[in-house]
């Protein structure tokens, strides 16, 4: 491929990310604390407890010891996640690394995630809230210091702008996880039987898809590898998780005080009699492992 055509088809691969992020759930610090409760009140002590064979945390371990695997993981690695939420994986890679930083935009996240890790036993941790794509690296003294930069869904790590950022984070390797393909079926249902329509469109692979594409087409040798994780929960029927869900079912002008009541209504009318709603969802993720000094 020519440089010419090269550099089109890149720009390319830009465009089709940022019009996909469109479509995407809104990121703002607020969703984030929102469902950041709901996981402290539904999901906290499972997934603490879960250092086992348990399911809840077996993403997380199954990244932790792929990046053991290949090499990218051990005693002297220092690591930082973007978008860390209530850091599960900064616990996780810290039974391992020397030292694990988590970057998240919610306070909400970054305090649970202090309270997790320090539960969790592991003391190798730092913590910072920040948006990323507006944090300065090279003052907030963040700039190539990292063995490894990981980031598993973060809007933040998108673009042009925002891959350039994660990739300045470290002297060597970059890991990024996405979903490639999702199916929630609480969602699915919602969205359907309430407003006749189907979800949005931010767990159809795009942002796995064009984000190999550009790595490939700027020279560098992405490793992919998969992980397929099918979940059942129990979800309260509450107004705070029928707001977590309109930002998830609806774009951002509908969500509406009218419209998260309808959700709520629904959830209401669908729940058990415990006041519970069962979610079940099968997810595929994707995942690319790079090293920014190896290029072809």
């Amino acid at each position: 491929m020519s440089e010419f055509h090269k550099d089109r088809e890149l720009e390319h691969m830009f465009e089709l990310q940022g019009n996909n992020r469109s479509g995407c759930p809104d990121h703002t610090a607020d969703i984030w604390d929102k469902r950041m409760k709901n996981w402290k009140q539904n999901f906290w002590t499972a997934n603490l407890k879960d250092n086992g064979s348990g399911k809840s945390m077996a993403r997380v371990r199954e990244t932790a010891a792929y990046l053991k695997q290949a090499g990218v993981l051990g005693p002297d690695t220092d690591v930082i996640d973007i978008g860390c939420g209530p850091g599960r994986f900064v616990s996780e890679f810290a039974r391992t690394a020397r030292m694990v930083v988590g970057v998240d935009i919610s306070p909400r996240a970054i305090e649970y995630a202090r309270l997790f890790t320090k539960e969790s036993g592991q003391m190798n941790t730092g913590f910072l809230v920040s948006d990323f794509l507006s944090l300065d690296l090279k003052s907030a003294g963040l700039k190539s210091i990292y063995d490894l930069a990981f980031c598993s869904l973060s809007p933040a790590v998108s673009g042009r702008e925002g891959l350039s950022r994660f990739m300045g984070l470290t002297r060597s390797w970059c890991c990024m996880n996405s979903i490639v393909s999702g199916r929630h079926e609480l969602h699915q249902r919602i969205a359907r039987e309430v407003f006749h329509k189907e979800t949005l469109e931010s767990w159809n692979g795009q942002h796995f898809y064009t984000t190999f594409n550009i790595l490939l087409l700027s020279g560098y040798q992405p490793m992919t590898s998969y992980y397929r994780q099918a979940k059942e929960n129990e979800r309260p029927a509450s107004r705070e998780f029928a707001e977590i869900s309109a930002s998830i079912i609806l774009p951002e002008k509908e969500r509406t005080s009218r419209n998260i009541h309808k959700i709520f209504q629904w959830m209401e009318m669908h729940a058990d009699t415990e006041g519970n709603l069962q979610e079940r969802s099968l997810f595929t993720y994707g995942r690319l492992l790079w090293n920014i000094h190896q290029t072809y």
